[in-house]
């Protein structure tokens, strides 16, 4: 870790910053040939992580979650003693975070006509990614059911949570937020400080349910979760199975034999990061594809023939669908 310069006002960096950095000049209204304002900023870091300082911070902030959790157990049955030493812990550990969060210079610029403003920040980051490989339970479950019974009427202010809403059950939430939609899990680092110095405040007066609600906000608009929206393969592949059989009823054959081509190749995709168990049974179901592909090249094209066909890419895609779950 590189060490820091002479400290500028430390300030949240908030995703508008570091958008600003891709704007080398920002024209905000022109005449025809002259520009009556420019703004330039420059984002240069000060302290950058290592692979491994970053999987740990993450961590910390995966545990900070897991005490908030488990302080709130301890309130729901009167245990004051349990509920401020878990806090504490979440407490220690935000300090551990906001002295190894990751701190930028951002140079800001803005030029109308002989009038000229510049000023220089140290910013840090606000949200830190949640390392949740091994507490994919106790960290991740908590905090889906609190954003599904987002508490009201509250003080804090902080960024709301807008994601996707779930129907599902405890397994399938977990599931459906860490693995189907490849979602990373952030901790506002400054929200938790605030709604753990607070819930310790409100504890040590004897207010369990002030300090309980507290601990629920910070589940709930403390923590967002960012979906990856590039489609996976698996999915790919689903999709390609569903257009081949459609193709395969119309008599669409040889636009069939090049989708199931393109089902084989996702699937294949699929398999180089799948599990071992799992990469067989997609091996498999690659052959029987490209077999009926050949198949529907050799000219049979009746009507009994295309509609076991279909039957069979039906059952391919009810295969791959499984997978999902």
């Amino acid at each position: 870790m590189s060490a820091i310069v002479t400290p500028f006002k430390i300030k949240p960096l908030c995703s508008a910053v570091l958008a600003a950095a891709l704007l080398v000049a920002l024209p905000v209204h022109a005449d025809a040939d002259k520009t009556r304002i420019t703004a330039e900023t420059d984002i240069k870091p000060l302290v950058t992580l290592s692979a491994q300082e970053s999987q740990a911070m993450s961590l910390a902030a995966g545990r900070i979650l897991l005490h908030t959790d488990n302080a709130r157990i301890a309130i729901a049955i009167k245990d004051k003693k349990t509920a401020l030493n878990e806090i504490d812990q979440g407490l220690t550990l935000v300090k551990v975070v906001e002295s190894t969060l990751p701190r930028y210079k951002v140079t800001t610029k803005i030029t109308s006509g002989d009038v000229t403003y510049s000023d220089e920040d140290e910013v840090s980051r606000r949200f830190v990614p949640v390392f949740n490989e091994q507490f994919i339970e106790d960290v991740i479950a908590p905090v889906v059911q609190a954003k599904t019974k987002k508490p009201r009427g509250h003080g804090l202010k902080g960024n709301h949570y807008k994601g996707h809403s779930h129907k599902t059950g405890r397994s399938s939430a977990i599931e459906d937020y860490s693995v189907w939609r490849q979602a990373t899990m952030k901790l506002n680092i400054v929200m938790a400080a605030d709604a753990l110095t607070l819930a310790k405040n409100e504890l040590e007066k004897g207010h369990f349910d002030n300090a309980d609600l507290t601990l629920a906000l910070l589940q709930a608009e403390g923590v967002v979760f960012e979906f990856d929206e590039v489609e996976l393969p698996l999915t790919e592949a689903a999709d390609d199975l569903k257009l081949a059989q459609l193709e395969v009823s119309e008599g669409k054959i040889d636009q069939a034999r090049v989708t199931l081509k393109r089902a084989s190749d996702n699937l294949k995709k699929y398999e180089s990061i799948t599990g071992e168990i799992r990469a067989k049974d997609v091996r498999k179901l690659q052959e029987e594809i490209d077999k009926l592909a050949k198949s529907l090249a050799k000219g049979d094209h009746s009507e009994s023939t295309l509609d076991k066909a279909g039957k069979k890419i039906a059952s391919y895609w009810e295969r791959v669908v499984k997978w999902f779950k």
